[in-house]
């Protein structure tokens, strides 16, 4: 079963309200189910917290679902920018406390997020290639 939300939504499930009405948000079973396996939490931990519901329902996905091997790793952007740039980008981390796998975890997803967003634009391009930044396609 595939789940589809918005990065709001997931910003409002992990923060447990919503900015706009201080109204309580808790995530529903499948859900929370589809974020622990988006994040590689086990099913097990997942019980520890007292959600048994989403933990069975990601149990299940466990058994029927195999992980997809990680992507290769062309290159790693990070590497590239220059230190007070990597900094920059891991400070904003710390906004909030994250542990380092939290970190890892955000980063990956947010990596996910800028491929998807590539393949998306080398598919709409005849050519394959990206417009150049600052540049609109005509």
């Amino acid at each position: 079963m595939e789940i589809k939300f918005s990065g709001s939504r997931w910003r409002q499930i992990e923060k447990g309200y919503r900015r706009d009405s201080d109204t309580e948000v808790v995530a529903p079973h499948a859900t929370l189910a589809h974020m622990a396996w988006v994040l590689g939490i086990t099913s097990d931990r997942l019980a520890e917290t007292g959600r048994r519901e989403a933990a069975d329902i990601l149990r299940e996905m466990e058994r029927s679902k195999t992980p997809s091997p990680p992507a290769a790793v062309e290159a790693a952007p990070l590497a590239e920018l220059e230190e007070w740039q990597q900094k920059v980008i891991l400070n904003a981390l710390d906004e909030r406390p994250r542990s380092a796998r939290e970190k890892a975890l955000l980063l990956r997803t947010l990596a996910a997020q800028i491929e998807a967003e590539a393949a998306a634009e080398s598919a709409k391009s005849p050519s394959g290639r990206r417009d150049e930044p600052g540049r609109s396609a005509s």
